[in-house]
Parts: structure tokens; sequence; C-alpha cells
């Protein structure tokens, strides 16, 4: 009897003990996960209402047609009316490791691929001529157009995952906006490059004239 009660007290502290590892390791490991989860739904609040202000920007700049209330400016050319957006003010004062990482990078790539693609649209400025000025607006609405449907998808995905309530539109929805001028660019490139170059005509028609028998 006295042996089955030592063994019996025996079992009760090591269970004791065992529970208060597992309770010592659990504990901790959920008061952290509820912290990382609050600091997470934090940086996606406030990430989310940069990418929204970023959106609004990049439709500003893709409904940009070069006029001032629909007139040309004073020599009869298009000039751009907006300003192209020089980055993205991302936190710096918010914990990045608390959410997915590939998100992470998603978001935390976007300033560079602003930059990069402002390089690109002032590169395409310099071969882009009065009055039109067509290669360079183009370039202007089809990269916006893109950068801010990423936007859009980075949005989307943080409200998503933290809870935060949906962007609400008027009677405009510059998420439209940018899917259909995006898909206009696109249908016209693949149109022009379908088409033969220059080169192509003249190199056709010299071939052809070179095969067409010679009457003497």
């Amino acid at each position: 009897m006295q042996m089955n009660e030592a063994i019996i007290v025996g079992l009760i502290s090591a269970g004791s003990g065992f529970l208060g590892v597992i309770v010592g390791t659990v504990l901790p490991w959920f008061r952290e996960r509820w912290i990382n989860t609050g600091k997470a739904r934090y940086l996606a609040i406030r990430v989310v209402c940069i990418l929204d202000e970023f959106l609004e920007q990049c439709a500003a700049v893709v409904g940009d047609d070069g006029m001032c209330c629909g007139q040309r400016n004073a020599e009869g050319y298009l000039e751009a009316q907006v300003a192209l957006p020089t980055g993205l003010p991302l936190p710096d004062d918010v914990d990045w490791r608390s959410i997915n990482h590939g998100l992470m990078y998603r978001i935390l790539v976007l300033p560079s691929r602003i930059e990069a693609d402002n390089r690109v649209i002032a590169g395409v400025g310099e071969h882009s001529f009065p009055p039109d000025y067509e290669e360079v607006f183009e370039e202007r609405q089809y990269r916006y157009a893109c950068l801010g449907l990423e936007a859009v998808a980075l949005g989307r995905k943080l409200r998503q995952t933290y809870g935060i309530p949906s962007q609400e539109f008027g009677d405009w929805d510059p998420i439209k906006t940018l899917e259909d001028e995006k898909a206009r660019i696109e249908e016209l490139r693949k149109e022009r490059w379908s088409r033969p170059s220059i080169i192509d005509q003249i190199t056709t028609a010299a071939t052809t004239d070179q095969s067409e028998p010679t009457n003497i």
C-alpha cells in the first residue's frame, strides 16, 4: 500500500513538473504570437493607407492626357499635367518581420520599381517629339497602370490577411481605369508589333522587284 502511494505521489510530482514545463513553454509562445499578430496588423493598416494614396496618384498619371482644361500649351504641344510619384513613404517604425516574407519583399521592392520605371519614362522622353509626345505619354500611362495594379494586389492581400475593411470608391473606380488603360495599351502594342517595320517593307519590296522577270 505504501509502495502504491509512493508511486502515485511520484506520478503526480512528475505530471506537475511536466505540466509546468508545458505551461512555461506554451504560454510565452502564445503571448509572443499574439504580440506579433498585433504588430503585423498595425503594419498592414499603415501600409494599406499608403498604398491607397499611391493608387490615386497612379490613376492621376494614367488619366493625364497632356491637356490643361482640354487645351494644349501655348505652343500647341501636349504637356504633362501630373508629376510622377518619386517614391513610396513606407514606415520605418514597424516590425517588417511580423508579416509574410514574400509579401514583405513585394512591398519593400515597390519604391525601387517606381524609381526604375521613372528612369525608363525619362529615357523614352528623350526620344519622344512634339507636338504630341506620344511615346512618353504611352509609357507613363502603361507603367503607372501596372504599378497601380500591383499596389491594389498588395492592398487586397493585406486586407484579407489582417481583416482590414475594403476601400470604398464613389462613382469613379480607379482600379477599372487602370485595368482598362493597361489592356488598351497592350492591345495597341500587340497590333503595332504585328505590323512589318519600314525596313521589312523596303526589304520585301526589293525582293519582289528582283523576283519579277525583266522584259527585254
